[in-house]
């Protein structure tokens, strides 16, 4: 190893690139993570791509914009939980990946009633 490649800062031997799908995953663990914010979709949902929540990033270099759709627990307030969904979304793709996330758009598209583990069915 030449004497130039010891002493070179770590930072600018290369490069790192972050692919769009993994930064969906860390957006999506952090929406999940939310309070009021639950999983949505049946099976054939599942199989179409139409479950909840569901993320879709654009990065270009070290920043990105995130769009996430969501289902909130009923009867939460949508404009509430989609404020804690982005500031969770922010903060998680902030540490993990390193990006500077320029924008955070929310879309509630689903209202879940609240699961209970003590529903009583009714005969």
């Amino acid at each position: 190893m030449s004497e130039d490649a010891r002493t070179t800062d770590p930072g600018t031997r290369g490069k790192l690139t972050i692919a769009d799908r993994v930064v969906d995953k860390i957006a999506g663990r952090a929406a999940l993570g939310t309070v009021g914010v639950v999983a949505s979709g049946s099976g054939l949902e599942k199989v179409v791509g139409r479950r909840l929540p569901k993320v879709t990033t654009n990065t270009q270099g070290s920043q990105t914009r995130v769009a996430v759709d969501i289902a909130v627990a009923w009867p939460r307030s949508a404009a509430e939980v989609a404020q804690h969904v982005r500031s969770a979304v922010t903060d998680a793709v902030t540490e993990f990946a390193g990006l500077r996330v320029v924008a955070v758009d929310v879309s509630v598209t689903r209202l879940e009633p609240a699961r209970s583990g003590n529903r009583r069915r009714v005969e």
